[in-house]
């Protein structure tokens, strides 16, 4: 028995040996988001594991200088956006690139979503996107080997939040997650479109990243659309090249003049 109980006792040393610090990671989460925004504190709560939480403060780790003129627009905002003259603006935008589109491409039409892409939607997705769970699964335990190396600082709390926000700022997911964190997306600005292909209601090339080689890229669509796009419209950049989304473009808003110009 006495044996037994050396034995156990011996597994537990050398699995607190292992890994002493490891569970010691949402509280590093929690001093690392103290120092941002307050609503990335907010929308870390929101998100599903560590694993999320730790990859999504990284990219507000690497946002921070401008995390404020990026977050996403409340209830308020998108309410006041809708029916604004820039709402009409973007619609026109999309407009003009919908004719020229439909106009090299007989029997095909564009389509593209209209609405806001709230801050709940986007804590949804990232809550279920299958890329998110790889990189996600993949930061964790990255983050658990620093913790747990005999060099991290963990007896000094101000040192090790600022270990783990350098190893943050330097992360590179794998794989990249195909969305941005909550709160960054620009669709949560209406400041990014993803343009669709249809024929006869049915979905030809659609905003699925395991359908670029086939239905992007080999059928020729992504050549297309971009050739709509750079003859109708000054206004749109894109495509996104990383991650590789040939329907995701951004939206570039005409500058509103302010007062004495």
């Amino acid at each position: 028995m006495i044996a037994g109980l050396l034995l156990g006792a011996t597994a537990a040393n050398l699995a607190s040996a292992v890994a002493p610090d490891a569970d010691r990671l949402p509280s590093y989460i929690t001093s690392i988001s103290a120092q941002l925004d307050p609503r990335v504190g907010q929308t870390l709560s929101q998100l599903g594991g560590t694993g999320r939480q730790l990859l999504a403060l990284r990219s507000y780790v690497r946002s921070a200088s401008h995390l404020a003129e990026r977050w996403s627009w409340t209830r308020e905002q998108i309410e006041a956006y809708e029916g604004s003259t820039e709402q009409r603006e973007l619609q026109q935008e999309i407009d003009r690139v919908r004719t020229a589109f439909v106009a090299a491409n007989p029997g095909f039409e564009l389509h593209v979503n209209p609405q806001v892409r709230s801050l709940d939607a986007q804590i949804e997705h990232w809550n279920s996107n299958n890329s998110v769970a790889a990189a996600a699964q993949q930061i964790f335990a990255d983050a658990q080997t620093l913790v747990s190396s005999p060099n991290f600082p963990a007896d000094r709390p101000d040192q090790a939040r600022e270990a783990l926000r350098t190893f943050l700022s330097r992360y590179r997911p794998v794989p990249t997650p195909t969305i941005a964190a909550p709160g960054l997306s620009l669709h949560g600005q209406m400041r990014a479109v993803d343009f669709q292909v249809h024929q006869r209601g049915r979905i030809v090339a659609g905003p699925s990243t395991t359908t670029i080689a086939t239905d992007w890229l080999a059928a020729g669509w992504a050549q297309r659309l971009d050739a709509a796009v750079r003859a109708a419209s000054t206004r749109f950049v894109g495509p996104q090249t990383i991650p590789a989304a040939p329907w995701h473009y951004t939206y570039v808003p005409a500058v509103v003049a302010t007062d004495g110009q």
